[in-house]
């Protein structure tokens, strides 16, 4: 994947920008503090709106450990104001996550409700989750 926008070099993230998906890849490389992750979606943020992108794919399988708190300031504060940035365009956000951590979404309430928030139709973006790299790409590719 080549990146097309200089984007800041960091241990924890590896951004990058495919412009023939013309998707914006967001792939956690570790776990992450709260203050790395707020930098690094600040940084993917600055990135996906340079380049426009609406399709977002925010790889958190090497993530290890999951938050409601992480998962709610994404939500209700990092994806509307992206969504906002990129309007009129609507933001679609593909979630790839590992089996484990589909699993804690489904089991920890907390996470549950973090997720279920994420994906309620009020949100100014749409978001989903996934297992699967191939499955989230197809379903970026056919929003518009």
């Amino acid at each position: 994947m080549s990146s097309v926008a200089p984007s800041p070099d960091f241990d924890f993230l590896d951004l990058s920008y495919r412009p023939d998906l013309q998707t914006l890849a967001v792939r956690w490389l570790r776990a992450v503090t709260f203050e790395e992750l707020q930098q690094g979606f600040r940084a993917a943020l600055a990135l996906g709106v340079a380049r426009q992108a609406t399709r977002w794919l925010v790889d958190v399988r090497r993530r290890t450990e999951l938050d409601a708190a992480s998962s709610g300031w994404v939500a209700q504060h990092l994806l509307p104001e992206a969504a906002a940035a990129l309007a009129p365009a609507t933001l679609h956000v593909a979630y790839l996550l590992s089996p484990m951590r589909a699993h804690e979404l489904r089991r920890d309430a907390g996470l549950r409700d973090a997720t279920a928030a994420a994906q309620a139709p009020a949100q100014p973006y749409r978001l989903s989750t996934f297992i699967d790299e191939g499955p989230a790409v197809q379903w970026l590719l056919r929003q518009d």
